[in-house]
């Protein structure tokens, strides 16, 4: 069965406005580049995959899209909510806004504990890019890491420690999954385009 797009944490979320930053609509603009370039989007059996995070400059840890999006071309500030704490080892995430957290939530918050520098976090799909990493041993998680796990986030947590700055991470047990992290959107658009040019970090 693939679970992908299936919260697994344990969700405590409260109704609440769509959350503000003031680099949402860059961000936003980012997301809707990565579903035209087919990075995020919705699986043939309708089970969205891929998200994106910025780190919160007010009360919170993060603004994240929501679970269950990834059909949606274009989103509003409606599609996204607040991460206002997690607990990886009890595995419990809390958020509030709209609607919940994406399932890779308490994964965007181990890189954000890990990396003071990152600003924004996403999660991306496509097999040819993963194969890419795979092939030239960037960073990698644990094979057994299932993703939206209390292990995934640890093992990515790890990795995010020894190249704080920003990376590029495949999800091994999480098959085309990887994760990019940087300071700023515009950042993140330069390591994106580095990596469609063959770029492998280590």
């Amino acid at each position: 069965m693939n679970d992908e797009g299936y919260v697994k944490y344990q969700c405590v979320h409260s109704d609440g406005p769509a959350p503000e930053h003031p680099a949402w609509q860059e961000l936003n603009e980012l997301r809707s580049d990565l579903v035209k370039a087919g990075l995020v989007g919705v699986l043939e059996n309708g089970v969205g995959y891929g998200n994106v995070s910025l780190r919160s400059e007010g009360e919170g840890l993060f603004v994240v899209s929501a679970t269950s999006t990834g059909h949606i071309a274009e989103l509003g500030p409606e599609h996204y909510c607040l991460v206002t704490d997690c607990d990886i080892d009890a595995n419990t995430v809390r958020s509030c806004g709209p609607l919940q957290a994406s399932s890779e939530s308490m994964t965007h918050a181990a890189v954000y504990a890990a990396s003071p520098e990152t600003g924004c976090v996403i999660h991306l799909h496509h097999a040819g890019l993963f194969g890419q990493l795979i092939e030239g041993q960037a960073p990698a998680t644990a094979p057994d890491a299932a993703f939206g796990t209390p292990a995934m986030a640890r093992s990515v947590e790890e990795l995010v420690r020894r190249h704080p700055a920003d990376g590029i991470i495949a999800m091994t047990g999480h098959p085309d999954g990887f994760l990019m992290y940087a300071p700023s959107v515009a950042h993140m658009r330069d390591l994106l385009y580095m990596l469609s040019q063959g770029y492998i970090p280590c």
